[in-house]
């Protein structure tokens, strides 16, 4: 418990109150004497009669002392424009170092060439002694501020300050014989705590500029307590008049301190320059590089892989992010982002580097660092950002995380492709369950599709175009009646500048990240449309055309928009659509694709849930879907003839469309053996390459049926002999 008296003590006004008398003297010598020192001989020169002119008067100290008053109302105006008290502070100390000097040599009866009034003499010298001292105290905190924080003794300075503080104040009430008895005591003192300050420095943080202010008070020292004089006598260095020696140590030691400030400016210049480089690279909230700074770093590590050293990249994606948020609000997303940068970056090392994307999206730099040591790096932090769970207030919360890790070998590779890279993989990641890891070594194989979706997503960059894309057709067999049903599913295909066929998830990957899926599903929707109009005397045993949209376009109310109005406007051939559908995409926003199967069903267009029993199945789900057919997902049928499981799946899906009054399609069907399985369990159509690969629109023209596509002769002959009756 406090008692009264501390109480009082730690109130503002009291603390106020103590720091006033420090504050007032900080005040007194920081800014008050220098103006003093300026405008005082200035004032005194106007106020006076006009100097004798007689050329006995004049000596070289009169030049000396217009100079450094020119000199130093000039560091005045350049420290108004560049609002910089440090010039004020040299400016008032020049004219104190003059002083002083003009007083061992005696020449201090006069100030360019006027007389002083002899009844104040004395105490002007006592003054002048006093002034000096503190300004060059003062000049000198002013220069090593930085430095003497570190330092960590405040006492040490309010000591060094004190001889001056005394001299001052017994200037007035002291005569000049104790006085100056007096002086060289406290200058002996405070020269003494000068020692250990810049003793501690030159520990601390070493710096020539100490060592140059050094050298600049001692000469001082040594001209005012005549050192030099005796060595002139010593030497025997006739050449060199008094006068002249103390001149030139005036105009070096003014030199010195010259030096240090330039050099101080320039430090603090150019830690302003790199100040605002560092905030140009750096992420405001999160201190961790921003898009700049991550291309800066990665172009760095990518020329060090020329020298040999490894180089990995990670790509973050707190995918839980969004959600905290949307349901608590944009500081506290931002307060656990804070939280997580800082978790990944207590388990950086020197060579590595945190950047952020986006708004969730981060990538570590870790350079010099095999694939190998990255990937327990990244399962590390990964643990790390799982546990313990972030705050909010009382709440806690576990963020999802994936991450995309690939091993960079090419020293060639862009900088932003290297990023483009790490981020297919993290979107890889994505696609599977939470806080996952993708990586990604630079086979042969993946080094060419990682380029190919570079060069797609530069192209996507700059609009969607057609080019290189078109349609092909992959027919789907009816084992009802696969000599009369021409059916099919429309494919999307795409080629790169040498002809060289692209994978269509990595074109489909490419358009999602750069935004232009819906463009790529509407111009499929109307190329489809157009050619089934152009060539519907050719599909007079065609029941259903398959065609699948993105789940980015059906959250699309404008492209929704624009599907209806093709639809409407090619209504003749729609009828032959059926739209396929993700079982997940139909699960996140139910209500929303009840409405739109609804409008489809309207058209007279068909729905087919695709990749049933991959997702999220549900019966109670599903029979709010009033789908037309089940794809049946191509996992289930590649592996069903390894064991009765998969078949019994395959036999309940099929049981459950038939039962739902839905057609039933297997994919994936690649063999004889697997068709007439699914011909047993009464499967309705079946897709696949046993059946017929992708051909061009101009192939499906000139048939009649799916089953003219069949080359395996085993599944020719199943189909002729046990679904055709033998025709």
């Amino acid at each position: 418990m406090k008692t009264p008296r501390a109480a009082a003590l730690s109130s503002p006004v009291a603390r106020a109150l103590i720091r006033l008398p420090g504050r007032c003297v900080h005040i007194f010598v920081f800014f008050v004497l220098p103006v003093l020192v300026l405008v005082l001989p200035v004032v005194g020169l106007l106020g006076n009669s006009a100097p004798r002119s007689d050329p006995g008067s004049f000596h070289a100290i009169y030049m000396l002392e217009g100079g450094v008053l020119t000199l130093s109302l000039t560091l005045v105006l350049f420290a108004t424009i560049s609002r910089r008290w440090l010039y004020v502070l040299f400016a008032g100390w020049l004219i104190g170092n003059l002083r002083i000097t003009a007083l061992s040599m005696g020449w201090d009866l006069q100030w360019l060439g006027q007389d002083l009034p002899a009844e104040s003499l004395l105490l002007i010298r006592k003054l002048t002694c006093a002034i000096y001292y503190l300004l060059t105290f003062a000049l000198f905190i002013e220069l090593f501020n930085n430095s003497l924080v570190r330092l960590q003794r405040p006492w040490l300075l309010r000591a060094g300050m004190l001889p001056g503080l005394v001299l001052l104040l017994a200037a007035p009430f002291l005569d000049y014989a104790q006085f100056t008895e007096l002086m060289w005591w406290m200058a002996t003192i405070g020269s003494m705590i000068a020692i250990v300050i810049i003793g501690h420095l030159l520990t601390v943080a070493y710096s020539s500029d100490i060592l140059l202010y050094s050298a600049a008070m001692l000469i001082v020292i040594a001209a005012g307590a005549g050192v030099l004089d005796s060595l002139d006598a010593v030497f025997d260095l006739n050449f060199f008049s008094s006068a002249y020696i103390h001149i030139m140590a005036t105009a070096i030691s003014s030199a010195l301190i010259a030096l240090v400030i330039t050099e101080n400016d320039r430090a603090a210049r150019t830690k302003a320059i790199n100040a605002l480089v560092t905030l140009s690279e750096r992420d405001p909230l999160t201190d961790t590089l921003n898009q700049r700074g991550i291309e800066k770093h990665t172009q760095a590590a990518l020329n060090a892989l020329r020298r040999g050293e490894p180089f990995a990249l990670c790509y973050v994606d707190l995918a839980s992010l969004k959600t905290i948020n949307d349901i608590y609000g944009y500081t506290a997303g931002d307060d656990v982002l804070k939280q997580a940068c800082a978790r990944i970056n207590a388990k950086l090392g020197g060579n590595h580097y945190l950047g952020r994307i986006g708004g969730s999206e981060l990538v570590l730099l870790l350079r010099n660092t095999s694939i190998n040591e990255a990937h327990s790096l990244a399962h590390s932090i990964m643990e790390d950002l799982q546990t313990p769970p972030f705050h909010i207030g009382s709440r806690a919360l576990q963020l999802k995380t994936s991450m995309g890790l690939v091993e960079i070998a090419n020293p060639q590779l862009a900088s932003g492709d290297a990023i483009l890279a790490a981020a297919r993989a993290c979107r890889m990641a994505r696609r599977g369950k939470p806080n996952q890891i993708a990586v990604h070594e630079y086979a042969d194989q993946a080094l060419d599709e990682q380029s190919q979706e570079l060069q797609l997503l530069r192209e996507f960059s700059s609009g969607f175009s057609p080019q290189n894309i078109f349609l092909a057709m992959q027919p789907i067999l009816s084992l009802r009646d696969p000599l009369h049903a021409f059916d099919f599913e429309i494919l999307l295909r795409m080629r790169d500048a040498s002809g060289k066929l692209i994978p269509t998830s990595t074109v489909i990957a490419a358009a999602e990240e750069v935004g232009v899926v819906t463009l790529l599903d509407r111009w499929i929707v109307q190329t489809s449309l157009e050619w089934l109009h152009q060539h519907q005397a050719n599909l007079a045993n065609t029941r259903f055309v398959c065609m699948n949209l993105n789940g980015m376009s059906l959250n699309d109310p404008v492209f929704i928009n624009d599907f209806f109005q093709l639809l409407r406007r090619y209504r003749h051939v729609a009828r032959l659509l059926c739209i396929e559908i993700t079982e997940s995409i139909a699960l996140k926003d139910m209500d929303n694709i009840q409405e739109f199967i609804a409008q489809l069903h309207s058209l007279g267009v068909r729905v087919a849930l695709d990749d049933f029993g991959a997702g999220y199945t549900s019966f109670s789900y599903l029979k709010r879907l009033p789908a037309d057919m089940l794809k049946i997902d191509g996992s289930f049928i590649q592996s069903m003839m390894a064991g009765p499981a998969d078949i019994a799946i395959v036999e309940a899906i099929v049981a459950l469309a038939r039962n739902l009054g839905m057609k039933s399609i297997a994919e994936w069907v690649e063999d004889s053996t697997t068709l007439e399985t699914l011909a047993k369990l009464g499967v309705d159509y079946v897709q696949g390459h046993t059946i017929a690969y992708p051909q061009s629109p101009e192939a499906l023209t000139q048939s009649r049926c799916s089953a003219d596509f069949i080359e395996d002769a085993a599944t020719k002959a199943f189909v002729l002999e046990h679904l055709a009756g033998g025709k």
